[in-house]
């Protein structure tokens, strides 16, 4: 019995000591373990910089220099800057140092470009080699391209900016690159911002200097102003009588009209007929002249009832006694001959018994009646002095 007792004791001496020493080598296994973790197994995300991409395959001598920990720069650019670590070659836009903007930390290849932060002029880049430049039918322009275009586009335009346009608006507006002149525009030479603006296409400020078609092109009523259903009757262009600057204060061209002279001289489109004037149905040019009314000088008789010019001078209303183109005959039935007029004066103050007991009937055509023999034929013409 006593001897069962020592060996059990014996039994739980030894494995307490088994425990001690099993205990003792987790320990220091554990330990071990724990200087390899504290060696390999440095957590970099507690720096600010946690190593992804391909920075976790690179030697920390690398980026950590001489051993030098602390103060090693965490932007992209202050390690890649040729010095530390590959930075940009000699042919990269120019941008910022934030490498991060546009690349991945797993490749260089396959950025996504972000233009803000780029610091160079577009073409710098945008020159056709780098990157797209201008096609050869491109506007003549700047060479800032974001004066029209965004970074999302180049084919969607927002606006132009005819600020950074260096061409004249005519390489453009060509009915091609962009609207032209319609159909109906004025025939001209001239620019387009002559007349329009850069905001809109009405509104326009016309100049006439650069128009080569004729008046009557434009001024028809439809494209622009043209006759009032007053206007006298006239193939004549505008600018006969018209300036460019107002349509009043016109130089009038008598030339040009086509219309009878009363059409106008009414009284109230140009002067007419005054109170006083002599009453007839002939148009004024039969007496007037379009360069002045007064006096008038240009009418001649036809009528068959007119006998000729007289030797003295005679007043139309010695005639046309009731101031009108119908004449009241002293002695209608002798018209057209002289005695229509002259049947009581005949042989007034002339050698007595010359013409006594002629009848009248005989004698009424005092410029052709007597002295038909060939020698005075025409004595008594109405010019002649030899009454």
């Amino acid at each position: 019995m006593t001897m069962k007792i020592f060996a059990l004791h014996t039994d739980n001496h030894a494995t307490a000591l088994i425990i001690v020493l099993l205990t003792f080598v987790l320990a220091l296994l554990a330990s071990t373990v724990n200087a390899a973790d504290d060696a390999t197994g440095f957590d970099h995300f507690t720096t600010g910089f946690p190593l992804t991409g391909k920075h976790q395959f690179i030697d920390c001598s690398s980026c950590h220099i001489a051993g030098q920990f602390k103060g090693t720069p965490i932007d992209c650019g202050q390690c890649h800057n040729n010095s530390r670590a590959p930075g940009k070659h000699a042919q990269h836009i120019m941008s910022g140092n934030f490498c991060d903007d546009c690349h991945t930390v797993d490749t260089w290849r396959g950025a996504r470009f972000d233009h803000s932060s780029v610091v160079g002029s577009c073409d710098s880049c945008h020159n056709g080699n780098i990157a797209p430049g201008k096609s050869p039918t491109h506007i003549l322009s700047t060479p800032i391209c974001d004066d029209c275009h965004n970074t999302i586009s180049f084919t969607r335009v927002g606006h132009v900016d005819h600020g950074a346009v260096i061409g004249t608006c005519k390489s453009c507006h060509n009915g091609f690159t962009a609207t032209g002149m319609p159909v109906g525009h004025p025939q001209t030479n001239d620019e387009c911002d002559a007349c329009h603006d850069t905001r809109t296409w009405r509104a326009v400020r016309f100049d006439h200097s650069n128009v080569t078609g004729q008046c009557s092109s434009c001024h028809n009523g439809a494209t622009a102003t043209g006759k009032s259903p007053t206007h006298l009757q006239t193939t004549g262009e505008c600018d006969l009588c018209h300036n460019t600057t107002t349509w009043l204060g016109a130089s009038f061209d008598h030339n040009s009209v086509t219309g009878q002279c009363t059409s106008c001289h009414n009284g109230s489109t140009a002067t007419g007929k005054t109170t006083t004037h002599f009453v007839t149905s002939l148009d004024c040019e039969r007496c007037h002249n379009t360069t002045r009314w007064t006096p008038q000088e240009l009418f001649r008789h036809d009528s068959p009832d007119y006998p000729g010019d007289h030797r003295t001078a005679t007043l139309c209303v010695d005639c046309h006694t009731t101031n009108n183109q119908a004449i009241v005959w002293p002695f209608t039935a002798y018209r057209p001959d002289c005695a229509g007029c002259h049947a009581d004066v005949y042989n007034r103050g002339e050698i007595p018994g010359k013409h006594n007991n002629t009848p009248i009937v005989e004698l009424q055509d005092c410029a052709g009646s007597c002295h038909f023999d060939g020698n005075k034929s025409g004595e008594h013409r109405p010019s002649s002095s030899e009454w």
